[in-house]
């Protein structure tokens, strides 16, 4: 019978007992995790695009590759009128003539918990529709989809976030 190193036994162990116990808290997460979602009404947030940097390559005006990086920028409460101390920070890469892009966008809120989006942003302040892919605290294991409005002037982003049921709550 080969002979196992203790170094690799414990590490194997260590890897078993994390792995295993990122699973339960996952699961447990997932069941407890508080807020609008809980209540079935959507969480709508208000962004204030102040830092906003749009890059572009290539030839002049949108083409495929420019960029635009955002952030961090403050979200608002649903009346525009409370800081909610969250703020977005994200990128978009454009793929067409058009300046639609595609959008990686996180959230954080002032308890450290975070909502991690991806979606097709389209060009030209038309509304669209992000995916909320995850997030940590008391968003860990969310999902969803994310209504995203942009006021004429581009200025106020209107972010609506509809959760789905998490696991044995539907």
């Amino acid at each position: 019978m080969p002979r196992v190193s203790p170094i690799f036994a414990v590490f194997a162990l260590v890897a078993f007992l994390i792995g295993s116990g990122s699973w339960v808290a996952r699961t447990s997460a997932q069941m407890a995790t508080p807020g609008a979602e809980d209540t079935g009404a959507p969480l709508v947030l208000i962004e204030h695009a102040d830092l906003v940097t749009e890059v572009d390559l290539g030839e002049a005006g949108p083409s495929i590759g420019d960029m635009l990086v955002w952030g961090p920028n403050a979200l608002y409460n649903e009346a525009d009128t409370t800081d909610t101390g969250a703020t977005t920070q994200g990128a978009c890469i454009t793929f067409n003539a058009e300046a639609d892009c595609i959008a990686n966008e996180s959230i954080l809120f002032p308890d450290g918990s975070t909502l991690e989006l991806q979606g097709i942003e389209r060009g030209g302040g038309v509304p669209s529709m992000r995916t909320i892919v995850g997030g940590s605290g008391r968003y860990l294991g969310a999902a969803g989809t994310v209504d995203v409005t942009p006021s004429a002037d581009l200025l106020l982003w209107t972010k609506t976030f509809t959760f789905a049921a998490p696991e044995g709550r539907r």
